[in-house]
């Protein structure tokens, strides 16, 4: 399904490891070589200041190509062919020059999907739905997020989701907008457990970048649902008016405990995306407390919220300078790639490889001519 070679991304991987553990002493120089020499990788990988010069040349370039056939006129099936001959020229580009993330095919992807949205929307003959249109954007990115695995897709994809939700359930009525909230905390959850387990499993591996994305991301929407601020601008859109909104105090509860909540099983579950989003969401807590009580003047709020979230920081890894779960401060970012034993056990391959089996020493060996070796040989 993926477009890209599964052994490329397979060695990409395992040498992004190594890097991690050589950065960490765990390696030395030798067996990092002898890795990347071993298990090479053909894709071509730019840094990002040319990854995004590439991007904005090649959306210039296609741009101008486009200006050409508008001067003629571009119907729907018209601009469904040239999303149709975008991907075929970025189909050339990941096979033929190796391309991955190189900015000209990250371009392509979203100049390809586009023109088929476009290209959609004009064949229909009745407007189309805010749902419907949703509904379109979730497939597409959908598909390109499968074969493609690009991450700007994968948000593209979650959100067309949650606006699906938003403008499917909205119509039907006082109740479900009511309920609304909670249904889209209930589809966070959920859909973050089932990101989950599809992360852990191998048929999976080359989408684990997008599959943590979309983990931050149902954070943040479980978070968004339950704000105060979300909850009450969003029933003023849909209610035609602003006011006051049910349950008050829930929502208010929710925007303060959600990001504690976060930091405190991020420790429990030694996992840095549920607290560095706790972190981030105790500065969005802080200032939507900040909107609608006006205690304190901007600056100050602002210098009160940046002294409570380094004093938390820091707290925090006082605390965990000591292990405590098995979590410390003096942890990578993420689980180190040892533990699962992938780059030790090449190690110690690639080691045994190198040991020649040397024959044993008989002893002194005479030399078993004729008459030079005084008939010495291995015979009586």
């Amino acid at each position: 399904m993926i477009a890209y070679d599964r052994q490329s991304l397979d060695n990409l991987d395992l040498q992004q490891h190594a890097r991690e553990a050589f950065e960490k002493g765990l390696i030395t120089l030798e067996e990092y070589d002898r890795i990347r020499a071993t298990y090479p990788y053909s894709f071509y990988l730019p840094n990002f200041f040319i990854r995004l010069g590439l991007f904005v040349v090649t959306v210039i370039a296609a741009a101008a190509v486009l200006g050409l056939f508008l001067l003629g006129g571009m119907e729907g099936q018209s601009t469904l062919i040239l999303g149709s001959i975008t991907i075929l020229v970025l189909e050339l580009f990941i096979h033929q020059r190796k391309m991955n993330g190189s900015g000209v095919d990250d371009a392509l992807l979203w100049v390809a999907v586009i023109l088929f949205l476009a290209g959609i929307d004009f064949i229909g003959t009745t407007r189309i739905t805010p749902a419907v249109e949703s509904g379109l954007v979730l497939v597409l990115a959908c598909i390109a997020v499968l074969r493609y695995a690009d991450h700007g897709m994968t948000l593209a994809a979650y959100g067309a989701f949650l606006c699906l939700v938003f403008f499917t359930v909205g119509k039907w009525g006082p109740v479900a907008r009511a309920l609304l909230p909670f249904l889209v905390m209930s589809l966070s959850i959920g859909c973050y457990f089932l990101f989950t387990g599809l992360y852990i499993k191998t048929a999976f591996r080359h989408y684990r970048s997008c599959l943590y994305l979309l983990r931050l991301t149902t954070l943040l929407s479980l978070y968004a649902s339950g704000n105060y601020y979300v909850v009450h601008e969003l029933n003023g859109t849909i209610a035609g008016g602003g006011g006051p909104i049910s349950l008050a105090w829930l929502w208010w509860s929710l925007t303060a405990i959600i990001p504690v909540f976060y930091i405190v099983k991020g420790v429990q579950k030694k996992d840095v995306l549920w607290l560095w989003t706790g972190m981030g969401l105790v500065a969005a807590s802080i200032l939507t407390v900040r909107y609608y009580y006006h205690l304190l003047p901007t600056e100050i709020a602002m210098l009160i919220g940046g002294i409570v979230l380094i004093a938390g920081v820091y707290g925090l890894t006082r605390w965990l300078r000591t292990p405590k779960h098995g979590f410390t401060a003096a942890a990578a970012g993420q689980p180190h790639p040892l533990a699962d034993g992938l780059v030790e056990g090449l190690i110690i391959a690639e080691s045994f490889r190198e040991v020649a089996v040397q024959p044993a020493d008989g002893g002194t060996h005479f030399g078993g001519g004729d008459t030079g070796g005084g008939g010495a040989g291995s015979q009586y």
